[in-house]
């Protein structure tokens, strides 16, 4: 699949996914704006964790140099 097609197929606009560290990026907001929603509903801590552990994650890969 080219990141077009990923964009289209995930319902991301084609013109915000440039290459996959764009990607990345747009995975480390959803995890974060995630993370609020799942707050406000009390959602269990050790799933909060998990998720922000993945979000911490994507935020490394996207500062790695090579």
């Amino acid at each position: 699949m080219t990141l077009e097609e990923v964009a289209i197929h995930h319902k991301v606009n084609p013109n915000s996914l440039n290459t996959k560290d764009d990607a990345l990026k747009i995975g480390i907001k959803s995890v974060k704006e995630l993370v609020q929603i799942m707050e406000q509903r009390q959602v269990d801590r050790e799933t909060i964790n998990d998720i922000k552990r993945l979000g911490l994650f994507f935020q490394d890969v996207t500062q790695t140099t090579s």
